[in-house]
């Protein structure tokens, strides 16, 4: 038994300045309350819609709310592309903790599904269509992975290589009006045995993944 009047408080400080160690520390500490069973749902936000981190130790310094407004700058949005991939790497470490932590035969990422993505396709005229969708884990609940599914791809002519306007045209108005993220959240939903045939305004559960 833990002598409490002994033991010492959990505190870590660290700096949001330091962007990678701060989002790193985050994460484990959502491992540490899945593999506890502290909880079951978790939801993180690594940085508000207006004032996401700046990420100095890569050399970028502008907060991600200004990056996202780049008006197609070259300079801004090469600054973003490196911030976006550091992001990516932050959530990589988080998916190879939750592969190395094991519960019975199987990895605690194969019982976990975890959803990365992003409000905003392109952020600087505020498009919400089209949005950029990681779905990881769950393979112990039935999920297939290894795919990307582009709901635009049968809709456009010749071969699939966008200049930036269309691209962007597409995050305004996706060319598939019944692809809906509410399709994905029920598949997701539907995999925890939330006994439900819909969710908001889905049309059912995304048959790829299953």
């Amino acid at each position: 038994m833990v002598d409490k009047k002994s033991a010492a408080p959990f505190q870590v400080d660290i700096p949001r300045a330091q962007a990678g160690e701060y989002w790193r520390t985050m994460f484990d500490l959502i491992v540490l309350a899945l593999r506890t069973d502290m909880t079951r749902v978790v939801t993180y936000m690594n940085g508000t819609e207006s004032s996401g981190l700046a990420i100095p130790e890569i050399g970028v310094n502008q907060a991600r709310h200004n990056l996202s407004h780049h008006n197609g700058d070259p300079a801004v949005l090469e600054r973003l592309a490196r911030s976006d991939a550091f992001i990516m790497e932050q959530f990589a470490y988080f998916l190879d903790a939750l592969r190395s932590i094991h519960e019975g035969d199987e990895p605690l990422l194969d019982r976990t599904m975890v959803l990365c993505g992003s409000g905003m396709s392109y952020g600087h005229s505020h498009s919400n269509s089209n949005l950029p969708i990681l779905l990881a884990g769950g393979r112990g609940l039935g999920l297939k992975h290894g795919q990307h599914l582009d709901y635009n791809r049968p809709h456009l002519a010749g071969e699939y290589s966008l200049s930036y306007d269309e691209w962007r045209a597409l995050c305004g108005k996706p060319k598939d009006n019944e692809a809906r993220l509410s399709n994905l959240l029920l598949t997701m939903l539907q995999k925890m045995d939330v006994n439900t045939p819909t969710f908001v305004d889905s049309l059912g559960p995304v048959s790829e993944l299953t």
